[in-house]
């Protein structure tokens, strides 16, 4: 007997459970039957209610999201920012204020201060349990930073606390008169108070201590569902609901690994075109290195201005990494930082790793002139990014050379060879240097990319050689075009080996398996960073410095000064990027020529070369000073310059002494100048000089103004 035949029999009834199954939440289901039955004499087939009952089932079975849009929403702040950044190309005068907005996110945070029990210092803990993460390039050069909220008008200030412009990653501390004002407009399961905070804090000062190792170990806000460890190592919901009043609430968490490709991602942020929050979807495009050798994701998702410093989510609900870039004149190329580098930026953070201001400045040093008070306002910098200190690599592709290397015989079928070592000659062994300093990465053999140091002083272990042949780094084989797996377990994609580098911090050791006159050997090398000729990152290694001589402005070439020119053709000093620099050296350039009838012929002159003064070449700017308020004894000043790649052709500006003294005032006048040199482009022996034989202070500041006051000062010592 057919299903049809004994649904006839059964009187054509269809009981209530019968039309739960047929409604399929809509109640067209029903209907539908109903209709069918009303032309059959009220029937019902088995195969209609299994038709029914599969499309019940098939809709309940879709998948649910990890985590719902407010969890990963509301952690997300817009970041108003007022900045006021420098001018290098007029380094006398800071720019215009500007206006801009970015993304951060909230993660959870704590400080080693809970061992103190006093109101002070644990109203302090309560407030560094939070912390807002987004781009160096956001908040670099700020002056203000507000973050309002993303589900309402809830606005309060910000800090910048840390910063790691090589990284392009800073980390903002909530201010402390705004605290209670955001515990009461981010109403994450009603976060407590100061004053609730700090009660909670002295009773699980413990509990506190034990969960908050590490930002790597954040809890994410989830489902309301989400079960916690309640502490005796059982996980209940009853718990999680007890802890939505804590930090935990609005944290959000950072993936262990990098996503698969393909991987669907979200990203979330403020872009421009409106003023709500955001969201885009696409997925995982590539994951490749940057131009510094420092791991990149690249997806599909929209990033537009706006979204930079904001989090992008996996399917999980986990931060993946932070939206940082896109490729312009492209479709769809966005570039995110991934969670492995934010962590390790964290942590140097939370470990207090913080570089000097005399390692950072390139060409200066010690000599940089800070107030303690300047220091005490500035964000603090963590060190740059790690090298091996070698000036570059080469591949082994070629046959003929592995041969030449001895690889065949020894059947090695990787490796790379190294170029040249900071501090040595061809095939010697290279010096190794302080730590401390702006970081950078070696290039591919197709140009120069190095890693520096000063090479002053040695450090215990070993160092790589010029002519080496890098084999492995930590065990991984580094294949002979110079890339390596991307992990164990996803062995078809690969990437450039010195992301094996620049994804661990500056002082960690890697071992080294290098074949050294044919004969293999085990290095370990302390990571180190780099000091650039030309130094690179406004404000970590670049300060805006000038001297003024007769018109004509001469400054240090820095990344900063060529990318605000906005030249048609940027790549004419790239000759010298990645060159290093020894001691405080420093490239000079004629930036600019200030016309006055002083200069004529030379009006329109810029970015030349400075080479020599009078016969004597300066190696930076503060001996360009010292030479002419010292030795400028003729009576003319000659300046011989070069353009980029003409060596054997210079450019000579021949003026008059007397009347370059002369027009100093008419000229620094006319165009607002208030001294002929910046006060770091002044050496420390030259201003205790000039303060011993002026002990006015009064006139001592007035001096500085212009070079012939300088000058007088000085030839009375000679008198005297």
């Amino acid at each position: 007997m057919s299903d049809d035949e004994s649904s006839q029999e059964g009187g054509g009834a269809v009981d209530d459970g019968m039309l739960g199954i047929l409604d399929d939440g809509g109640g067209s289901g029903v209907l539908a039957v109903a209709d069918g039955a009303a032309g059959t004499g009220g029937g019902v087939s088995m195969q209609m209610l299994k038709a029914a009952a599969a499309r019940k089932r098939v809709k309940s079975s879709k998948p649910k999201r990890s985590s719902s849009s407010s969890s990963r929403t509301r952690p997300v702040v817009k970041l108003l920012v007022t900045s006021v950044s420098r001018s290098y190309s007029e380094p006398w005068r800071r720019r215009q204020q500007r206006e801009s907005s970015g993304t951060g996110f909230l993660i959870r945070w704590h400080d080693d201060d809970n061992a103190a029990d006093n109101n002070n210092t644990v109203k302090a803990n309560a407030i560094n349990r939070i912390r807002i993460v987004t781009n160096a390039h956001v908040v670099r050069n700020a002056s203000t930073v507000r973050a309002r909220a993303s589900f309402g008008p809830h606005v309060v200030s910000c800090e910048v606390e840390w910063l790691s412009l090589p990284l392009d990653l800073a980390l903002l501390k909530i201010a402390e008169g705004d605290w209670d004002d955001f515990c009461k407009g981010w109403k994450f399961g009603d976060l407590p108070s100061v004053d609730d905070l700090v009660k909670r804090e002295r009773k699980n000062s413990e509990l506190v201590a034990t969960t908050m190792d590490a930002p790597s170990a954040v809890v994410v806000q989830g489902d309301g569902d989400a079960t916690t460890d309640d502490g005796n190592g059982k996980d209940n919901a009853t718990t999680s609901k007890k802890k939505s009043n804590s930090a935990d609430s609005i944290c959000l968490t950072l993936s262990s690994g990098l996503p698969k490709l393909d991987e669907n991602v979200t990203c979330v942020g403020f872009p421009q075109g409106g003023t709500q929050i955001s969201v885009t979807r696409g997925v995982v495009s590539r994951i490749d290195v940057d131009a510094h050798y420092v791991l990149r994701i690249q997806i599909d998702a929209a990033i537009n201005p706006g979204n930079s410093g904001g989090p992008v989510f996996d399917e999980k609900g986990q931060v993946v990494g932070v939206a940082s870039s896109h490729l312009r004149a492209a479709s769809n190329i966005g570039y995110i930082i991934p969670s492995k580098i934010v962590s390790m930026f964290l942590q140097m953070c939370m470990d207090g790793m913080e570089v000097k201001v005399e390692d950072r400045f390139s060409g200066l040093g010690e000599l940089v002139v800070r107030t303690q008070e300047e220091l005490d306002d500035e964000p603090k910098h963590v060190p740059g990014i790690p090298n091996l200190r070698i000036h570059g690599s080469q591949s082994l592709e070629s046959k003929a050379l592995r041969r030449h290397l001895g690889l065949e015989e020894l059947e090695v079928t990787g490796g790379v060879r190294i170029v040249g070592a900071v501090g040595s000659g061809m095939g010697e062994e290279s010096k190794d240097a302080p730590a401390g300093s702006d970081g950078k990465e070696e290039n591919d053999s197709g140009g120069n990319n190095g890693d520096s140091a000063d090479g002053e002083t040695d450090h215990d272990g070993d160092h790589l050689r010029g002519n080496d042949v890098l084999l492995a780094i930590n065990s991984i084989p580094i294949g002979m075009d110079g890339t390596i797996q991307l992990s164990p377990d996803r062995p078809d994609e690969r990437i450039n080996f010195r992301s094996l580098v620049t994804c661990q911090r500056v002082g960690s050791k890697v071992s080294l398996d290098v074949l050294r006159n044919k004969q293999r050997r085990e290095l370990e090398v302390v990571l180190d960073m780099s000091k650039f000729l030309v130094s690179q990152y406004d404000d970590f290694d670049a300060i805006p410095l000038y001297v003024v001589v007769g018109g004509c402005v001469f400054s240090p070439l820095s990344l900063p000064l060529v990318q605000e020119k906005k030249s048609k053709s940027p790549s004419s000093f790239s000759r010298y990027y990645r060159d290093q620099r020894n001691k405080h050296e420093q490239v000079l350039v004629l930036s600019k020529v200030l016309n006055d009838d002083v200069n004529v012929g030379y009006h329109g002159w810029k970015n030349l070369v400075l080479k020599s003064v009078n016969g004597y070449e300066p190696s930076n700017i503060q001996e360009l000073v010292a030479v002419l308020v010292r030795k400028m004894h003729s009576e003319m000043i000659e300046f011989r310059c070069q353009l980029v790649g003409q060596d054997d052709a210079d450019y000579v500006i021949v003026m008059s002494l007397k009347e370059v003294l002369q027009s100093e005032h008419r000229v620094l006048k006319q165009h607002m100048i208030a001294s002929w040199c910046s006060t770091d482009a002044t050496s420390k022996e030259l201003r205790e000089e000039v303060e011993q034989y002026e002990p006015s202070e009064a006139k001592r500041t007035v001096s500085w103004n212009t070079m012939k006051d300088v000058r007088s000062i000085l030839e009375r010592k000679e008198e005297n």
